[in-house]
């Protein structure tokens, strides 16, 4: 058993993952916690085919899907399950969004 942690995100630095989205990430057991910041309105280019888990901290985001699936619209106070090799991308509403994603072996 690990011991116990307080995961201070505030001390990273705002790193960019894309045009319009940043992130504030660290390794907590070989697993990937971040903080993502979207800009108002942006969508992630690129479709993702990892799986994340997570909380919607502000704003709302839009997940869209590769196969054709009804977009999942996301908002403040709910949370998210995407499986692992399901193409999808997100799309900030428009005041943005800030999320807390656990997402992948580090």
């Amino acid at each position: 058993m690990g011991s116990h942690q307080r995961i201070e995100f505030e001390t990273r630095d705002l790193e960019p993952e894309a045009p319009g989205i940043a992130s504030r990430a660290i390794d907590v057991n070989d697993v990937r916690w971040a903080v993502v910041e979207y800009e108002p309105g942006v969508l992630r280019e690129e479709w993702c085919l990892e799986g994340h888990c997570g909380y919607v901290l502000e704003g709302e985001v839009t997940y869209e899907f590769e196969n054709g699936d009804d977009p999942l619209r996301i908002g403040a106070g709910q949370g998210l399950m995407l499986p692992d090799g399901a193409g999808h991308r997100g799309r900030a509403g428009e005041r943005g969004a800030k999320l807390f994603i656990i997402d992948r072996a580090g």
